[in-house]
């Protein structure tokens, strides 16, 4: 009997082994930790082939998981200080926040140690741990020396935001060029520049609402073919042009 295709959400199995939901119940006082966390994590699966960003409202979050949003940001401030998340939360729970897990993720109970004590859950090719294996140990204030594109969002939000840096600030910084084209983050810097706003949450904003802004917008529409002296057809060059900011 052939099983029906459907869509599912899935979340790597070591996660549910790893201490993870005990601790994140008793840091949150209840089940929004660990409830948020996996459900990120299967946000993640589904996007994205690596670990990466999700973009997902509070709205959404809490028809998907029952969280009311202002439980999701109270959860939300707790993983991000156990270094589990990275986020960026805007005023309006109708707006995309962004959420990305926290590389390599330490958890209570050591890969080493989860493969052991379960090794019949992990056989036959099933020991590669999501978020932990091929990840690169970084320090919390460290620039990775081979992303060239994070230093430049760095320096641009030194030059446009201010020289204040943390960890937390960092975290969203690195979101910045796994999520949005480079041009576009350096066009959103000189907006802000421009008209001396000091903020990276009207960045972030704002690179979202352009993102959504993109992602919803019709497809430009064909245009015609010009005739060369000898009738073949030549496509017309439709290339995008620069947006000049006017205010």
């Amino acid at each position: 009997m052939t099983t029906p295709r459907e869509a599912r959400a899935w979340s790597p199995l070591w996660l549910e082994c790893s201490g993870l939901p005990e601790l994140l119940a008793e840091k949150t006082r209840g089940t929004h930790g660990w409830v948020l966390f996996k459900k990120v994590v299967e946000l993640d699966c589904e996007r994205n082939s690596a670990p990466g960003t999700v973009e997902i409202s509070l709205d959404e979050l809490e028809e998907r998981t029952g969280l009311a949003p202002d439980k999701a940001r109270k959860a939300a401030i707790v993983l991000r200080k156990l270094k589990l998340l990275a986020f960026f939360l805007p005023d309006n729970n109708e707006e995309a926040a962004l959420f990305r897990v926290v590389t390599p993720l330490q958890t209570p109970q050591s890969p080493e140690v989860i493969r052991e004590k379960n090794s019949h859950l992990f056989e036959q090719g099933g020991g590669y741990f999501r978020y932990f294996d091929d990840c690169a140990v970084a320090g919390d204030d460290d620039l990775p020396s081979n992303d060239p594109d994070l230093k430049a969002v760095v320096d641009l939000y030194f030059d446009v935001v201010g020289l204040k840096m943390n960890v937390f600030i960092l975290d969203e910084l690195r979101m910045l060029p796994q999520k949005f084209p480079m041009d576009e983050i350096r066009r959103v810097f000189g907006r802000a520049r421009k008209n001396e706003i000091r903020s990276l949450r009207w960045v972030m904003q704002e690179l979202v609402r352009r993102h959504k802004k993109a992602e919803d917008a019709p497809p430009p529409p064909a245009l015609p073919a010009a005739e060369s002296t000898d009738g073949a057809q030549i496509p017309l060059f439709s290339g995008n042009e620069d947006d000049d900011i006017n205010f």
